[in-house]
């Protein structure tokens, strides 16, 4: 998760330097402290479904419910049997 997120991590490490007046960073212009969320903008907006990366996401956590689903379907109470002793 953190590799889809890393353009709005660097904008809020920029955005937050650039309005702590932090050296470097204070002097940059605006443009340069937006340009991280812009690219983020084009990467989930543009990017990803044109390459089928979230359609992709969305049938691998559908196929990991669907497998717990069948897991707690398969798992059946266990009954004690007539002949069974209680200690």
């Amino acid at each position: 998760m953190l590799n889809n997120m890393i353009f709005i991590l660097l904008g809020i490490i920029l955005l937050t330097m650039k309005l702590g007046d932090v050296h470097p960073v204070s002097s940059w212009e605006w443009i340069s402290i937006a340009l991280p969320f812009i690219m983020a903008i084009c990467w989930f907006e543009l990017i990803e479904p044109l390459l089928g990366l979230d359609i992709r996401r969305q049938r691998i956590k559908k196929r990991q419910i669907d497998a717990k689903i069948r897991e707690f379907q398969n798992k059946k109470p266990q009954r004690e049997g007539r002949g069974s002793s209680l200690k």
